[in-house]
This record gives structure tokens, C-alpha cells and sequence, in this order.
């Protein structure tokens, strides 16, 4: 194997290719024998200053900064404007690996940061979980990785069942069990934590970063906001070739990604995917009249739900974030690729970060009673929410634990009406009637656990976190898609500084009644296509394309379970899965539930043994 510092090329880190994997390991003579077991013929290799193996895997020049000073090194991988001669000060100012949380906490940009110093070796992703770590034990040591199928390669990790089972149920896997992978022997560092490895092998996770108190008002929240927006979208640096592209929803998270990375000095074109139903000029106002504008034809675009059963979009780390896209998700980055495209913006995570959840309502009644009952009473005349019913979620007193036992004991309990609030520490978890008993009695016993803990210490800002964590796994997995056409997907919205930002702010400034996102309204008011928050909604679901996608390619699903790998482990019956897909979908929601079990079973598929 070739053992080579890489640098990156100019006077800051940026900007690097799209296809990036690695592996970290200790520094000690044990991972030398860790890298021999990694079977890992071609990988690139960087040292510690000792010698010894530290990163290992594959990656395009430039695309990692190391700085050394003495004996200790830096490195940044992701997109980071950090100057080098910054990075190399860090370095140098570094005696002990748990000192890196200063560094880490002003990190521009999206970025796995990493050091090595006094022997001790630490890595950690992001505040989100766009850029992730795991760890598993590799010859004896302990081997981390930005990627779970890495170590799954390594090791005889096998896909944890029960853990499999929960990823079934409707409206998802509350935390913490959703962070955890589906491989037994192979571990998720939490996002906002690092993992810190000794020589000899041994390890242990850090927090490092905790939600700043929310004590700003909306006025001087705003200009935070829009420098950490700003600076997100300009740490992505120069992109190869000059041309950028841009998602063009319409959406206001979109519509001010999209206008900031219009630039004098790149050529940017956005894109937008048409809606059957939807006229030709169905379309968000464009950023700048230099920028090209595509649309994406539904007519001569994949539909939705196609080639799940040829695993389009399926990735062996772990069931998809989401079906119905996949193929028309690939198709437009192709399309962008085929136009020069390497660098790709979108809003995603902005509905998570700019839109508080209702539970934030539960939180507000203890911390500001007064301001509580206005926007519950505005609240519930736009949701026609029962008067009994809302008092009743708001003076529920269950804490984290008691929360889930509560939902596990309801997992088979007719789905929650649609006018009821929720305002629990997760939604009411359900599972679908083709799911066995055995799979129902499993999942709850993994919920029922007096040791887990919420994200935070109120309702609010706990749901908040776990669906920015949300957002950011699912960006995670289709930045691996994008990297497939040689694309980098950014979401600005999910950089840790701008989530900082945001949460500083008052959640129930953050969700002023009859407003749509009024923190990145007053934030960013140019930038948006209909001016300081006057969309008071966003269009609705692409229904009539989900369910026309779905007729379409309804035996193809069918075939999925005809002898499932999900029926093989006891999971599901296929017959009732059968029926389900047969019925009648008048509407989008019936198809919501069943697409846990169409990313499963898709998933389940790849991992099969080549003939």
C-alpha cells in the first residue's frame, strides 16, 4: 500500500471531488494488524507523524488537508474554507486530542475533522449527521469509519433483526434506536459527539457539542442567521470547470440557497422537476438572470417508485431515506452532471430547522404559559384540534422513557386521528398490519428501556434535534448518490453554524402564527421569491405523482414479495403485504406507510450473495 501525506491544493481546504471513503486507525502497533484484516488492495494511506497508518481508503487528490506541527496532525475532509496556515496554528497549539473541541466549534462549512496527537486518535462528523462515524472492532482494535458497510466488510457483523423489525413502523424510529445501525458489531458515534481511540485500541465517545440556550429574539436572531447561511453556501469554495446547479422547488429554503450560490464568477443552473398536473411555468422565481434554467419533465422523467426492484438508490449502508425518488433522483443528477454540474446546492434540512414542531407548543405552556395559550389557540383553530384533546397533550407529563413504553404498548392501536396534536416527545409509533407478532413483540421490547435518554430536557427542543438529525441522515445517503455522477451535494441549512444560529433563537419566535418560517424571513428577505414571508403554505405533496407512479409500477412491487427476504426473517407475511399493495390508494398517506417496507425489502435484496 502506498503511504502518502495528501495535501490540498491552493491556500484553503475546499472544494474537494465528490467520492470520498475512509477509515481511521489508532496509532499503535496494533493498527498495523487492524490494516492488514481491512483487505482494502489499492486504498490510499496517510500517516500519523509516527509512522503508522492513520487514514485509510479512497479518495481524489485534494480532497484531504492534513496540517502537521511536531508530532501532531490535523486533518479535514468535507468542505471547509479553513486557510491552511489556520489549520496549521490548530495543529500546533494541539497537545491532547480532546482539546480539539475549541476548532471544532467555530468549523466553517460542512466537514469530519480529525486528529492524531500524544498517540491518541480523534474523529467526528457533524452536528446534523450529513457527514457521520462509525466504529467496530477490527483484529482486536477499535476502526472508525464515515460509512457502516466499510467495517461491515471487515468484520462478521450480521444485520441486527430486532433493530431491522423498528424500521417497519410508521412515521419512523424514534431516538435513539433510529441512530443505531442494522449491523450487530458495528456502532453510530452520535452526531455532536466524537469518538477518541487510545493506541492500544480501546476507545470512548465525547460530547462536544450541546444546543446554544435559545435567548435571542427574532430581530437579533436574523442577521446571525443570514451570516451563517452566507458563509455555509461560500464554504463550498470554487468547484471544478466553474458551473454549480441549484434545486428550484420553489420553497423558501430552496429559493435562498439558490440565490446566494449565484455568483459572478461560476455558472449556475437550477433545476426543477415538474408535477403532473403542474403547468410548464409551475416554477419557483429564478435566482438570477444569468443562471440556466431546466425543467425536468414528469413526461420524460422515471416516475415515482420506479426501479426499486433493480435497487435504484439502494445502498448497502442501510435501507433507503426515501422510495418513491430514487430513480428520479438519479435522473437529475445526471442531467446536472451532463451539464458540467459538480457541485449541487439544495435546501434540505430547512422545513426541519426553520419550522418548529409542534411540540414546541408543550415546551412553551411551561416556559412562557401567556404566550402558550395565543399561538394554542391560533393552533388549533387552523388545525381544528378538539379543545379536551389539546389540553390533554399539553399536560401530559410523561418523561423520555415512560414516552416510549407508552408508544410500545400502542404499536398495533388504530392509527392516531389526524386532528389530534402531537405533542409527545415522538410521534404515536404504529405498526402495519403485515407485520408478525414476533416483530411487533420484539420492537417493543427494544423501546421499553428505562436508560435512554432525550436529545434535550424539554419536548420541543428534543424533536427539534431528532428532526434535524433526520434531515441530515437522509441528505447523508444521497450525498452517496449524487457522488455516483461525480456531484456534491451541499444542504447549507444543515452546516452546524447555521443550525447554532437558528436554535439561538426563540422557538416560539421561530413560529409566529399565520407566518411561514419568519426567522428566515426576516433573515433573508431578498432572497426570497414571494418577499419577507408572504407564502403562508407551501404546495402540497406531489400526490397525484406518488399515486400515479405507483399504478404504474405496482407489479414490480408485487414481485418484491413474492418469497420476500422480509417474510424469510419472520418479519412480515407477504400475502398481507400483497393485499395492501392491491388496494385501492385514494390517497398519498396508505402509500407512507407501506414505504418502510418497500426500503427494507429493496434493501434486503442487494445484500444478496452474487451467484
Amino acid at each position: 500500500m502506498e503511504l502518502r501525506t495528501d495535501t490540498a491544493g491552493g491556500t484553503s481546504v475546499g472544494a474537494p471531488p465528490a467520492d470520498v471513503a475512509f477509515l481511521v486507525l489508532p496509532d499503535g502497533e496494533a493498527g498495523r494488524a487492524a490494516l492488514a484484516a481491512l483487505r482494502a488492495p489499492g486504498a490510499r494511506v496517510i500517516g500519523h507523524a509516527s509512522g503508522r497508518p492513520w487514514l485509510v481508503g479512497r479518495w481524489p487528490d485534494g480532497a484531504v488537508a492534513v496540517a502537521t506541527a511536531g508530532r501532531t496532525r490535523i486533518a479535514v475532509i468535507g468542505d471547509c474554507p479553513l486557510a491552511r496556515a489556520e489549520l496549521k496554528a490548530a495543529a500546533g497549539r494541539l497537545r491532547d486530542v480532546t482539546a480539539l473541541d475549541e476548532l471544532a466549534r467555530r468549523l466553517p462549512g460542512s466537514a469530519h475533522l480529525l486528529a492524531s496527537a500524544g498517540g491518541r486518535v480523534r474523529v467526528q462528523g457533524g452536528v446534523a449527521g450529513v457527514r457521520s462515524v462509525y466504529r467496530a472492532r477490527v483484529a482486536g482494535v477499535t476502526v472508525a469509519a464515515d460509512r457502516p458497510d466499510a467495517l461491515v466488510r471487515t468484520t462478521t457483523a450480521h444485520i441486527d433483526e430486532r433493530l431491522l423489525a423498528l424500521r417497519l413502523m410508521r412515521p419512523g424510529v424514534p431516538h435513539p434506536l433510529r441512530e443505531r445501525t442494522l449491523w450487530r458489531g458495528v456502532d453510530a458515534v452520535a452526531p455532536g459527539s466524537c469518538l477518541i481511540v487510545d493506541p492500544d485500541g480501546t476507545a470512548r465517545t465525547a460530547r462536544w457539542w450541546e444546543p446554544p440556550e435559545p435567548l435571542l429574539s427574532l430581530g437579533q436572531g436574523a442577521p446571525l442567521v443570514r451570516e451563517a447561511l452566507t458563509g455555509a453556501v461560500r464554504a463550498r469554495g470554487r468547484v471544478a470547470g466553474g458551473v454549480v446547479s441549484a434545486d428550484d422547488s420553489g420553497g423558501m429554503d430552496s429559493a435562498a440557497v439558490a440565490r446566494l450560490a449565484a455568483a459572478p464568477d461560476r455558472r449556475l443552473i437550477t433545476v426543477r422537476i415538474q408535477q403532473r398536473g403542474a403547468g410548464d411555468d409551475d416554477a419557483g422565481q429564478p435566482p438570477g438572470a444569468g443562471a440556466e434554467h431546466v425543467l425536468l419533465r414528469h413526461d420524460r422523467s422515471p416516475a415515482l417508485y420506479a426501479g426499486l426492484d433493480h435497487g435504484t438508490g439502494v445502498l448497502p449502508a442501510e435501507p433507503a431515506h426515501w422510495v418513491r425518488a430514487a430513480a428520479r433522483f438519479d435522473e437529475a443528477a445526471r442531467q446536472m452532471a451532463a451539464r458540467g454540474s459538480r457541485l449541487h446546492f439544495g435546501g434540505h434540512g430547512g422545513d426541519e430547522l426553520f419550522t418548529p414542531p409542534a411540540a414546541c407548543l408543550h415546551t412553551l405552556a411551561r416556559t412562557h404559559p401567556r404566550i402558550a395559550v395565543r399561538h394554542l389557540r391560533e393552533r388549533r383553530a387552523e388545525a381544528r384540534w378538539p379543545l379536551i384533546a389539546t389540553w390533554r397533550a399539553v399536560a401530559d407529563s410523561k418523561d423520555f422513557p415512560a414516552w416510549l413504553t407508552h408508544g410500545a404498548d400502542r404499536l398495533t392501536s388504530a392509527p392516531p386521528r389526524p386532528d389530534r396534536p402531537q405533542l409527545g416527545w415522538t410521534a404515536e409509533l404504529r405498526m402495519p398490519g403485515w407485520v408478525t407478532a414476533d416483530a411487533v413483540y420484539t420492537s417493543r421490547e427494544v423501546l421499553i428501556d428505562a436508560s435512554y435518554e432525550p436529545l434535550a430536557p424539554d419536548r420541543g427542543t428534543h424533536r427539534t434535534l431528532e428532526r434535524i438529525r433526520r434531515a441530515g441522515a437522509a441528505v447523508g445517503y444521497a450525498t452517496r448518490l449524487a457522488a455516483a455522477h461525480g456531484i456534491r451535494l451541499a444542504a447549507p441549512c444543515l452546516d452546524d453554524r447555521v443550525i447554532e444560529a437558528v436554535l439561538a433563537v426563540h422557538a416560539h419566535e421561530r413560529a409566529a402564527p399565520h407566518r411561514r418560517k419568519p426567522l428566515l424571513a426576516e433573515a433573508v428577505p431578498d432572497l426570497l421569491p414571494d418577499g419577507p414571508g408572504a407564502r403562508t403554505a407551501r404546495r402540497g405533496p406531489d400526490d397525484e405523482d406518488a399515486l400515479h407512479g405507483f399504478r404504474r409500477h405496482r407489479r414490480a412491487l408485487l414481485a418484491l414479495f413474492d418469497g420476500s427476504e422480509l417474510a424469510r426473517l419472520g418479519l412480515v407475511d407477504d400475502s398481507a403485504v400483497r393485499a395492501a399493495l392491491r388496494a385501492p390508494h385514494p390517497t398519498v398517506e396508505s402509500l407512507l406507510t407501506l414505504e418502510p417496507t418497500l426500503a427494507c425489502e429493496a434493501w434486503l435484496r442487494t445484500l444478496r450473495p452474487t451467484p
